[in-house]
């Protein structure tokens, strides 16, 4: 399952006054079995997050279609101006990406 890592903080590289790049690292497998779990973490990180949500994924072992569409669904749910980065995808996810073609205006930003 895919398991939580190290939830940081972290300044982005502009004025002092800018709001903290919020998010997670990610390792483990995320796919049918998993998805429940992923998908409740993954809301309740969008939630506690005042812009973006980070995803750093290069420790994810697995994620099946099942993962892709959770990420592209929780995206989606975000507030107007807010987006998923998705940060070290795996090579396959990012196949599953191009295939489903979802934009910024759907949530997603891979980084």
């Amino acid at each position: 399952m895919a398991e939580i890592i190290d939830p940081t903080s972290v300044p982005e590289p502009s004025p002092a006054d800018a709001i903290p790049r919020q998010g997670t690292r990610i390792s483990g497998h995320a796919d049918l079995t998993t998805r429940p779990d992923f998908e409740q973490f993954l809301v309740a990180l969008c939630e506690q997050a005042a812009g973006d949500v980070h995803l750093d994924l290069a420790e994810l072992d697995f994620i099946d279609i099942s993962g892709v569409i959770t990420l592209v669904r929780v995206a989606g749910s975000l507030a107007d101006g807010r987006h998923l980065v998705l940060h070290n995808p795996p090579p396959a996810m990012r196949r599953i990406l191009d295939l489903l073609g979802p934009t910024a205006d759907q949530g997603v930003l891979v980084d």
